[in-house]
């Protein structure tokens, strides 16, 4: 999936696979983690990308609802990731929250840390607000469960 900005920033997030793909334990966290892609570049510029094992299979489907029940302006805006309202993943270097709704406009915020921000300059966490529509929202919401098909819980 990729959320394109008003103001030019863009997140691109893709499984590239499981991190353990030839582990045969149904149900087994080890088997579950998905290495994903991104591909970050802030409204000023600046721009990197990372591949991690930054989220279980479970947590990348989570996601997909969370981001479908953005669109549907179902979620409150929040100060950081850690609300109740939030997806919550294991692995702390990527997080989501909502930090403003203006009408059918969402300003969505990614918090990237550690991994994630390893080859950006100074590595430093972060946060990438994105001004996005909700049709841009649920596009995403849909390009996600379509980038995860191929790799179903095992």
């Amino acid at each position: 999936m990729q959320l394109t900005s008003t103001d030019g920033a863009t997140f691109a997030l893709r499984p590239g696979g499981y991190q353990y793909p030839d582990l045969d334990a149904p149900g087994d966290w080890d088997a579950n983690w998905l290495v994903v892609r991104g591909e970050v570049r802030t409204a000023g510029g600046e721009s990197w990308t990372f591949d991690d094992p930054s989220l279980t299979t479970w947590e990348a489907g989570e996601l997909g609802e969370w981001l479908r029940a953005v669109a549907a302006g179902r979620v409150e805006p929040a100060e950081d990731p850690g609300d109740e309202d939030l997806p919550a993943f294991t692995e702390p270097n990527l997080a989501f929250s909502v930090a403003a709704v203006a009408g059918e406009r969402t300003v969505l915020r990614v918090h990237l840390s550690a991994e994630a921000v390893a080859r950006r300059p100074g590595g430093r966490g972060c946060g990438v607000p994105l001004s996005l529509g909700w049709a841009d929202l649920l596009a995403a919401a849909e390009q996600w469960g379509r980038d995860l098909a191929p790799f179903p819980a095992r």
